[in-house]
């Protein structure tokens, strides 16, 4: 499964690489090898916009039931079987699913592998002709290859970890569903070894899966920019 998904994206790589190459003279700082990078990561998120949307309108809904899981709470709270048949009926009625918040996650997990995958080997999944992939630039301003860690080992890895922080910040931030203080504590927890966590596995990574986590964190921000007018227009109307 991991190897078709790093098949297609890696197709889509390519593709990406080919047109960006046939534009014009490649920039001196920025080869087409890393713009293809950003561009794909690009194109992937806005595929993906509409489970994001669908996620913040998910955690509108939960907040809306959440009076009225508070009362199944406190009438049936001493019969977990029962209580759980009435939260199901009120999801149902509501039209909610609990589970559609995780979609994106779910989603993000194996294609983050998949480009794993991609860079671990390129020739495997985009660049079939290995003579051109070695006489491609790959570039990316003090970064001489992306297919290697970060020269020096920091750079990159803490712009990674600072994006994700801000990223996971914004969207905590923005969460309009109810959340208790365990919850609460949790995401704190997170945010914090989230960043500590990329920023470790950053300065043994290949900077091109970097540059994709890098990438995606920014547009993360972006995306729950959008996801939030989309469902305040709808509310408004």
């Amino acid at each position: 499964m991991i190897n078709f998904l790093a098949g297609l994206l890696g197709t889509l790589l390519r593709g990406v690489y080919d047109f960006v190459s046939a534009m014009g003279a490649e920039p001196k700082a920025i080869s087409f090898y890393a713009i293809a990078i950003v561009l794909t990561t690009l194109l992937f998120r806005f595929a993906l916009l509409p489970l994001n949307i669908m996620q913040t309108r998910n955690q509108l809904k939960m907040a809306k039931l959440e009076p009225e899981r508070q009362k199944l709470q406190k009438k049936y709270g001493n019969d977990p079987q029962l209580l759980a048949q009435k939260q199901q009926q009120l999801y149902k009625e509501a039209e909610f699913n609990p589970l559609s918040g995780c979609l994106p996650m779910l989603v993000q997990f194996p294609v983050l592998i998949a480009f794993y995958r991609i860079f671990q080997f390129p020739t495997k999944f985009a660049f079939q002709d290995a003579g051109f992939y070695d006489a491609i630039q790959k570039n990316f301003f003090f970064i001489q290859s992306l297919d290697h860690p970060d020269p020096t080992g920091l750079a990159l890895p803490i712009v990674a970890a600072f994006f994700t922080w801000l990223s996971t910040y914004i969207v905590q931030k923005n969460n309009k569903a109810p959340s208790t203080e365990s919850s609460e504590q949790m995401m704190r927890t997170m945010s914090i070894m989230m960043p500590l966590m990329i920023l470790i596995f950053a300065r043994r990574m290949a900077a091109g899966l970097v540059l994709y986590w890098i990438t995606g964190s920014i547009f993360s921000i972006l995306q729950q920019m959008i996801s939030n007018k989309v469902v305040e227009k709808e509310a408004e109307a």
